[in-house]
């Protein structure tokens, strides 16, 4: 019998990667005060890893957190535009 209640580990990853997302958008200003032109990665809400190169920031954290836990992201200058 399936459980429709249960997450799965997928499920699981996908949701703390939409709550990252959700906490980048309401301190975008903050992360670009701070780490514009970098890499940088968020898990738990909060930005865990950053640096100058992609395989850098993946490196400071591969033994914490597996790809799909965390969203990697570089850190544009100036103004973003929003979703409609």
């Amino acid at each position: 019998m399936i459980d429709l209640k249960s997450t799965t580990p997928a499920q699981e990853n996908l949701l703390q990667r939409m709550k990252g997302r959700a906490w980048l958008e309401s301190h975008l200003k903050e992360v670009q005060e701070k780490y514009a032109e970098k890499w940088i990665a968020i898990a738990r809400e909060q930005v865990v890893a950053h640096g100058n190169d992609p395989d850098e920031v993946k490196e400071k954290i591969k033994s914490e957190f597996a790809p799909s836990q965390v969203i990697l992201v570089r850190v544009p200058t100036g103004e973003i535009s929003k979703p409609v």
